[in-house]
């Protein structure tokens, strides 16, 4: 079961109606497309954003979220299996994200 601090964890975003407060658990990853993110939701929908990916990793909590490549943002409690053999992470959604070279290591020890 959650904590009720986990429970809490979310982000204000800008939706087409107004600013919304998001729970994490609701979003699966987050993309950088240059100075712009687009957020993947659990529901398949996505949500292009005016913020770059820096800018959301230093409003995310940190350990919630891991980042194998410099486009990615991941969602720890969506990561399926992580494959440092062959370079990529299954999410639960069934996508599949690479990691970066430089950062196999780094998964390797979590996968």
């Amino acid at each position: 079961m959650r904590s009720q601090h986990e429970l809490r964890l979310g982000l204000t975003l800008p939706f087409p109606l107004g600013r919304q407060w998001t729970n994490l658990a609701q979003i699966v990853r987050l993309e950088g497309l240059g100075n712009y993110t687009l957020i993947h939701f659990l529901d398949g929908t996505t949500l292009l954003v005016a913020l770059s990916l820096k800018v959301f990793m230093g409003r995310v909590p940190v350990g919630v979220f891991v980042r194998p490549h410099r486009k990615h943002l991941l969602n720890r409690q969506h990561i399926e299996t992580v494959s440092a053999r062959h370079g990529n992470i299954l999410l639960t959604n069934g996508e599949r994200i690479p990691i970066a070279r430089r950062r196999v290591t780094e998964f390797r020890r979590v996968g």
